[in-house]
């Protein structure tokens, strides 16, 4: 199947009330892993990688490119996305190498800096047919790190509307209380600052620091108006947690397709919660309506 934008695996969830699932992954049992529980769940999916996995020469090239492949060979619909590309360059790269969607992450830049470099992005992007992901506000803790530490800084609904306007960007990634990688205390979302910025952005949205909010957090979000749910720590602490509790007993290869069931699990887990389950044929239908807009 085809491997498609960020735009097109987004356009019904709005009008559905549901979220699709994204899950940076950076080898390929994990990338397996995700698209079988997506298959088995007849749901759309996102594989993503995020720059941070990708530091090392030539990393980027082999490892996006084994991503694009087993999009296509995927028997759902699939977006291949570049998470957190802190330069515009790195972005280019991507789409490049086939990815359909990018994220620029300028959110820890001046409001006008980061409107500029992704406004540039999305200027690039249309050449590659690709979509755009930027980040307004700033979601705490690092990117690929375990560790939720770090400030955040909440999305502005004035400023988040003025900044899709004027990037174009497809979709947009607000912070409201969530941080990357686990949560040292329970989160204190704020709904009602999701729900304003809803109402005020024609645009999906984005939750960035999904692992480790409960079930009922994450149908408030999707309630709020979130289409787009970013997961990494919790399928890299199952993978985790095969390896320290069976490294003494199995070997490399069962090891290694252990930790394989127990990503694929947690990404079923979450595809059935954000309620994108059985949603891919309506996706691979010509002519689907597109969705409906906070406004």
């Amino acid at each position: 199947m085809p491997v498609v934008t960020l735009r097109e695996i987004l356009k019904n969830a709005g009008r559905g009330k549901y979220a699709v699932g994204m899950f940076d992954v950076h080898h390929s049992d994990m990338a397996e892993a995700v698209l079988e529980a997506a298959e088995e769940r007849k749901a759309p999916v996102i594989l993503a990688l995020a720059e941070v996995h990708a530091v090392q020469p030539g990393q980027l090239t082999a490892v996006g490119s084994m991503l694009v492949r087993a999009a296509e060979r995927a028997g759902v619909p699939v977006a291949v996305h570049l998470d957190h590309a802190v330069s515009v360059e790195t972005a280019v790269r991507a789409m490049e190498l086939g990815f359909s969607s990018v994220m620029y992450d300028g959110s820890t830049l001046s409001l006008e800096e980061n409107l500029e470099n992704t406004a540039k992005t999305v200027r690039l992007a249309g050449a590659f047919g690709a979509s755009v992901e930027a980040e307004l506000g700033h979601v705490g803790g690092e990117e690929g790190n375990s560790d939720g530490s770090g400030g955040s800084v909440y999305t502005k609904p004035e400023d988040a509307a003025y900044f899709a306007e004027m990037t174009g960007a497809d979709a947009l990634a607000v912070s409201i209380g969530t941080v990357h990688g686990r949560y040292r205390e329970k989160p204190n979302l704020n709904i009602p600052l999701l729900e304003e910025i809803h109402r005020r952005v024609s645009i999906p949205l984005v939750l960035h620091g999904g692992s480790g909010l409960s079930d009922q957090d994450f149908k408030d979000c999707i309630a709020g108006g979130i289409s787009k749910i970013n997961i990494y720590t919790e399928i890299a602490e199952a993978a985790r947690m095969v390896l320290i509790e069976d490294a003494g007993s199995l070997g490399y290869f069962d090891l290694m397709q252990k930790s394989k069931r127990a990503i694929r699990a947690v990404a079923a887990e979450k595809i059935k919660l954000f309620g994108s389950q059985g949603k891919a044929p309506a996706l691979s239908e010509p002519g689907t309506p597109p969705q409906e807009t906070g406004e």
